[in-house]
């Protein structure tokens, strides 16, 4: 299975489409944008939901390196993040569904959003939906990558303590990468909540992963 490439219009969270527009803004004619111009808004919380993280590369393999995590992402995670590997900061299993999401965020140069659906430790079920973007350092590939994560219920409150650790049976991790050229598509007349296609496409990373 392959990514499929979706509208900015796919992603749910005001914050996250406007971190995905302030991204494209950055990155003007370029690849990718400078990191050193990523300045998160202070006024609109987002340090609390967002990570940091440098990307290496060791025998052919992308690594990632958390250097900043807010409270709310250690909360999730239920981990201290900065100076680990982020596969260090999951369980196994999370950590290798994870993988490749993040992987083609640093591969096709472009945000990658997800969704997963958890519980929380009261068996209240929440949704985590996160942003990848990818950053350069004065190059042309792909050095750092910024990730926001918002989690939600439709049972109102809910306890962020471990969300992304702990399950018996890994999550089903969809993912789509965002693409600010593509136009967006026309509304059906019924507007419901949309699915994500995880179909063979374009990219050559998958776009799921159990």
């Amino acid at each position: 299975m392959q990514f499929q490439r979706a509208h900015v219009s796919i992603v749910r969270s005001i914050r996250h489409v406007s971190l995905v527009r302030d991204w494209n803004r950055a990155r003007g004619a370029r690849e990718l944008p400078e990191f050193a111009a990523f300045v998160p808004n202070e006024r609109a919380g987002d340090s609390a939901d967002l990570s940091v993280s440098d990307i290496t590369r060791e025998d052919g393999k992308l690594v990632y390196i958390c250097r900043h995590a807010g409270p709310r992402v250690e909360q999730v995670h239920n981990v201290s993040m900065p100076s680990r590997p982020l596969s260090d900061c999951l369980d196994p299993g999370m950590a290798a569904a994870a993988k490749p999401i993040w992987d083609a965020c640093v591969v096709t140069k472009l945000p990658v959003y997800s969704i997963i659906p958890v519980a929380d430790r009261d068996g209240r079920p929440v949704t985590i939906e996160q942003v990848f973007l990818p950053y350069a350092r004065g190059g042309s590939s792909a050095e750092v990558m910024v990730a926001a994560l918002y989690a939600c219920s439709t049972e109102g409150r809910f306890a962020h303590q471990g969300l992304l650790r702990g399950h018996a049976k890994v999550p089903l991790h969809w993912a789509v990468i965002v693409d600010p050229s593509m136009a967006a598509a026309p509304r059906p007349a019924d507007d419901g909540d949309f699915e994500l296609d995880d179909g063979v496409l374009d990219d050559g990373v998958p776009s799921a992963a159990r």
